[in-house]
């Protein structure tokens, strides 16, 4: 219950963050949107380096592992089908997540916190400007961008680091690899990839902001928040990344009108 409880509560406290951002719309733009930039500055291009790093580490694992497990049973053609499969489908939203929470959800939390504190949020309302619209919207829409771009870079490294070293171990022309790779991608898997990018990416960031303004006048508070924030995002990611997986396994493995029929049933 109390999980259904925080759930309707981060739903409320992001309808309230879209709606300021309409009601005081007069505020103007050029504001909102250099907090919306900079978000995505500390968020994305300050993370390029390690989500480059390790999206190689992984392109390579995932192209070793075909190459000496299955290479022989699947062929040369499928070393790029391997890499989409585990990268796209599986690998990058997680470990970009990962990476996100860390980096990021952690900073957030800490950063609402210590405004909270020192009251720097109610000096805000003071001066008659909207904190939803100031502080947490701007985190909310520069966080889903950094999201959805790291999580392409991820796969684009993740796919030209798996070409590289396959070249190692079976000599491919990359229309082939890369051909097996786009062939292996469904319009299933582009659906799942957006439904674990879009709302995770809004509910990592939507969960850091929630813990970091509940904290309440002691600092003692702030390390708490930002514990909570960071694991109550990775159960968000986890639970979500596993939900839309069972779902998309459930419609190839039934069909969608099986599967729909069989629950009318």
């Amino acid at each position: 219950m109390k999980g259904l409880y925080t759930a309707g509560q981060l739903l409320i406290f992001l309808y309230l963050s879209l709606k300021s951002v309409w009601e005081h719309r007069h505020l103007g733009r050029r504001d909102f949107l250099r907090q919306v930039l900079m978000q995505v500055y500390f968020t994305a291009v300050q993370a390029m380096d390690t989500v480059v790093v390790l999206a190689m580490a992984v392109g390579v694992l995932a192209v070793v592992t075909a190459a000496g497990d299955l290479g022989a049973l699947s062929g040369k053609g499928n070393l790029g089908r391997t890499v989409t499969v585990v990268v796209l489908r599986e690998v990058a939203p997680l470990l970009t997540g990962g990476i996100v929470i860390v980096r990021s959800v952690t900073a957030i939390a800490a950063e609402l916190g210590v405004m909270r504190v020192q009251r720097e949020i109610e000096a805000l309302e003071v001066m008659g400007i909207p904190p939803l619209r100031q502080l947490i919207a701007p985190r909310i829409f520069g966080g889903l961008l950094s999201f959805f771009g790291l999580n392409v870079l991820f796969d684009a490294v993740a796919l030209v680091g798996g070409y590289a070293v396959a070249q190692l171990f079976t000599p491919l022309p990359a229309s082939v690899f890369f051909g097996s790779a786009l062939s292996a991608t469904t319009p299933a898997d582009l659906a799942a990839f957006w439904i674990k990018v879009v709302p995770g990416g809004i509910g990592v960031f939507l969960i850091a902001c929630y813990h970091g303004l509940d904290v309440g006048s002691s600092s003692t508070e702030i390390p708490v928040a930002v514990s909570r924030a960071a694991l109550h995002a990775l159960v968000f990611l986890v639970l979500l990344h596993a939900a839309v997986s069972i779902g998309a396994l459930l419609l190839a493995s039934h069909g969608s009108v099986g599967l729909v029929g069989g629950l009318l049933r």
